[in-house]
């Protein structure tokens, strides 16, 4: 994986990997089939095909190319091969002090699946996020003839840091002993990815690990200190009181995008975990200047 990364970034350097951006207008999270991150996620596309659907329009990429999307963009992922070399792509997130690097393959017809996860907290991860974050401003702002030549250096330049400093994260965690199993590395994750589904349920994702319900849940208190069902949750809402400050997303689309079907039930759970309803929250933080 380090190896792959490494010559993404050694293509990249020298122009001959484009980093390619969707292009999108306005809010970004809607109701509807897919799901988002609230940071940037890059994509680098080692073999066979990625085919990206967004709100307004699609995006392919093809080998040899990476896709920096941006944060809260709702998206779906097709993929495929249309020679004998299977599909592969490596997923780089970072968020806060937490960073993964995943090796995808073709799990079914169509469909991505993990075949080799990294995983962990790493001072790095920070400016890992900041960077990518950064390029994606940068993809999305307006831009006259002249400045794209510039434009399109600075975002290569942002990217290669980004890639640069995960290959730093997975050396260190690699000179460090194993905190938790894979398997709850490879669930985090999963939990990460699909927390948008009302549907998402601790059975749900056990069947996706092979194994039982009650194994992942004792697994998950051994390693994580919470019950997992609580866990789903206080991200959930984590994301919720993200989305309350930094968007102006409407309190039922706030709730859809955390994974509840129902506002009224959304509510009553915010205000179990905040003290205060989310219009109350988003208020308070209006009137703080945050």
């Amino acid at each position: 994986m380090r190896r792959d990364l490494a010559n993404a970034l050694h293509d990249l350097a020298v122009g001959k990997a484009p980093v390619k951006q969707p292009v999108a207008e306005g809010e970004w999270v809607e109701r509807g089939a897919g799901h988002f991150h609230l940071a940037p996620e890059l994509f680098v596309q080692l073999s066979g095909w990625s085919l990206f659907r967004f709100p307004q329009g699609e995006l392919r990429l093809q080998a040899g190319e990476l896709l920096l999307l941006p944060p809260k963009l709702q998206h779906m992922e097709q993929i495929g091969s249309e020679e004998e070399t299977p599909f592969s792509n490596l997923v780089i997130y970072a968020e806060h002090s937490a960073f993964s690097c995943h090796l995808a393959n073709e799990k079914a017809p169509g469909e991505p699946g993990i075949l080799h996860l990294e995983a962990g907290h790493h001072p790095e991860a920070q400016h890992i996020q900041h960077w990518l974050t950064d390029a994606a401003r940068l993809g999305r702002q307006p831009r006259s003839i002249e400045q794209a030549g510039w434009r399109a250096a600075q975002i290569r330049a942002l990217v290669l840091a980004a890639g640069a400093g995960v290959i730093r994260a997975l050396d260190d965690l690699a000179a460090e002993p194993r905190l938790e199993p894979p398997l709850i590395a490879r669930l985090r994750v999963l939990i990460h990815n699909q927390l948008g589904d009302h549907q998402l349920s601790v059975r749900g994702l056990a069947a996706q690990l092979g194994c039982t319900a009650d194994y992942l849940s004792h697994l998950f208190r051994q390693h994580g200190g919470e019950a997992l069902a609580g866990y789903i949750n206080r991200q959930r809402m984590e994301r919720a009181a993200h989305l309350l400050c930094e968007t102006r997303l409407a309190i039922k689309e706030v709730a859809w995008s955390c994974g509840f079907d129902a506002p009224s039930y959304f509510i009553r759970t915010f205000r179990s975990h905040y003290g205060m309803t989310p219009k109350a929250w988003r208020e308070g933080r209006k009137a703080d200047g945050r």
